[in-house]
């Protein structure tokens, strides 16, 4: 799953769930991405994905898969997270996939047995809650959840991301009040025979450093905290846009490296526990 990839974005809602609901326009967009080996310790990898739009490169989501991991982080809806403790026998024989925000954050997790079938091997996730796509948060407010089984299949070329996805309203008192659409969604991941883009490997290795103590950060909280929240915005500033200008300052060599204190404080201030 890492190396260079031409990447085709596919979503359709399929299947109105409301009288009222009319489906929506299809999705479809195309990218090139680099997806780097950022950690492997044999039961712990990590892969970092970064676009690359003409001659810019944007940090953008990151898997991290854990063998036999017991504390799921599971999205509530209204910007929380709460984690989901299973046992030792659940977690037998699993990996879990977290993906990450851009800011390193958590967005979703979830487990499943990867799958050997003669040359085929699959992933598949149970019912995954996850906020709104980024291709969607900023255009549409009228559901709350998307609640996905994920599929990761490789292929000769490749690997695909196969995702049955539901749009769930939350009412008042945080449970499901309805659904609105069954959407399909298919992420196509081509490899490409080329070495690591020049541009790619110059932001990573100027701001690896940074990103490693923001995940760090993250990786402590989830250890400590059973449930968090974070808020859209503070001073009218997302936090991946607090933390994305602190990376694009280190990368055009404005500042060193904040502390691991420094940059705590910045996450410190969007949370609410």
């Amino acid at each position: 799953m890492a190396g260079e990839f031409e990447v085709i974005f596919q979503f359709e809602e399929k299947v109105s769930l409301q009288d009222d609901y009319k489906i929506k326009k299809a999705y479809y967009e195309d990218a090139f991405e680099s997806v780097l080996v950022v950690e492997d310790t044999g039961d712990r990898i990590v892969l970092q994905h970064i676009l690359r739009v003409g001659n810019r490169v944007i940090k953008h989501w990151k898997q991290i898969w854990t063998w036999e991991d017991t504390r799921i982080v599971e999205f509530q809806g209204n910007n929380s997270w709460k984690v989901r403790k299973i046992s030792e026998e659940e977690a037998s024989g699993t990996w879990s996939q977290m993906v990450t925000q851009v800011d390193d954050s958590p967005r979703y997790e979830s487990f499943g047995v990867w799958k050997h079938d003669g040359d085929f091997s699959r992933w598949e996730s149970g019912p995954t809650n996850r906020p709104l796509p980024r291709r969607e948060h900023t255009k549409r407010d009228d559901y709350d959840i998307l609640r996905a089984v994920n599929v990761h299949a490789l292929t000769p070329h490749g690997w695909v991301h196969d995702q049955d996805n539901l749009k769930l309203v939350l009412g008042d008192d945080g449970k499901v009040e309805k659904y609105l659409a069954w959407e399909k969604g298919l992420n196509f991941y081509d490899r490409i025979d080329e070495p690591t883009c020049e541009r790619v490997s110059e932001y990573w290795k100027e701001t690896k450093d940074f990103w490693a103590l923001v995940s760090a950060f993250w990786d402590e909280l989830e250890k400590k905290s059973d449930s968090y929240s974070t808020a859209k915005a503070v001073d009218r500033k997302p936090m991946m846009m607090a933390l994305g200008e602190v990376a694009k300052a280190i990368g055009e060599k404005e500042i060193e490296t904040p502390s691991y204190e420094e940059i705590a404080a910045i996450i410190d201030s969007y949370l609410i526990r």
